[in-house]
């Protein structure tokens, strides 16, 4: 069971990003003053021969909303490598990326939810996908939030992150990450599981709802509209389980990120591609690069 299983996740996941999309929010901390409606920003200053660039991408567009802007075309031909938050290029990607969506010894699926929830969750992925829940007993409940993506999106969804390896690719561009695969997923882990099931019923329970939001993530997004992105997920998580997950997912990830972005930009001219949730706010990337001593500047044009 387990070659197949590692093969069925393979194909239907875009990247590993994809997971996180339909789990965790896209919106950014709340930010203070407006920010530019742009997606792309230039760093530079503060001892870096060349100018580094930070874009901020969505994980899941339908085929006809993804447009890889001309300027964001531009400033990747100008630098010497590209960065995302992980290297989907490195050999042992898949293997740690199945490590860690795998549930430790003596844990399931079933035994994790309550039963009718399980039954919930077994009739869904019958009726809609013909799946097995039994084939995914031993996975994290992340795994199966990835496997309703396409139900939220209604399209084979496609990402920045693979147009972007290929377009390095071509360039002959080296791909890295900011983090590692096990680093990213390890953030998942610090939530506490009933979140996470609960999370993942509430889904299946109410698709029209979960659909409605990401689609109005997808619409800010398109908007370039970082700020207007926050509202969207305090609504759907609790006070308590917001402010978790922000210092879960965001805070604590971003500032990781920093030394790992200043010592890559100060190696070569990087073009670095994250969620365009890390961006924005107070401890977002880009203030936290400000307050490092960088000029971070939109590019509007």
């Amino acid at each position: 069971m387990r070659f197949p299983l590692k093969r069925f996740i393979h194909n239907r996941l875009i990247t590993a990003y994809v997971i996180l999309a339909v789990f965790t929010p896209i919106a950014s901390m709340a930010c203070v003053i407006s920010t530019p409606r742009t997606l792309i920003w230039e760093v530079s200053g503060n001892g870096l021969k060349s100018p580094s660039y930070v874009f901020g991408t969505i994980h899941a567009l339908c085929p006809e909303e993804f447009v890889v802007p001309e300027l964001v075309k531009k400033r990747l031909q100008e630098t010497e490598q590209l960065s995302l938050e992980v290297d989907m290029d490195a050999p042992n990607f898949m293997a740690e990326l199945m490590q860690s969506a795998t549930l430790p010894a003596g844990k399931t699926l079933s035994t994790m939810l309550k039963p009718e929830d399980y039954n919930l969750l077994a009739q869904h992925l019958a009726n809609t996908m013909q799946l097995d829940l039994k084939m995914f007993d031993n996975m994290k409940p992340f795994m199966l939030q990835s496997l309703l993506l396409s139900q939220l999106t209604e399209c084979k969804a496609v990402s920045y992150e693979q147009r972007l390896i290929e377009m390095a690719h071509a360039q002959g561009k080296e791909v890295i990450g900011v983090e590692t695969i096990r680093e990213q997923l390890a953030a998942m882990d610090r939530l506490p599981q009933q979140m996470q099931t609960d999370m993942l019923v509430k889904t299946v329970k109410d698709m029209s709802a979960a659909r409605a939001s990401y689609l109005e993530m997808v619409k800010l997004y398109l908007a370039q509209d970082l700020d207007g992105l926050t509202d969207i997920t305090k609504e759907d998580l609790t006070p308590e389980e917001y402010t978790l997950y922000e210092e879960t997912f965001l805070v604590a990830r971003n500032m990781r990120w920093i030394p790992v972005i200043e010592r890559e930009a100060k190696a070569k001219p990087t073009f670095f591609a994250v969620g365009a949730g890390h961006l924005g706010g107070e401890q977002g990337v880009l203030e936290l690069l400000r307050r490092k001593g960088y000029t971070v500047k939109p590019i509007l044009e």
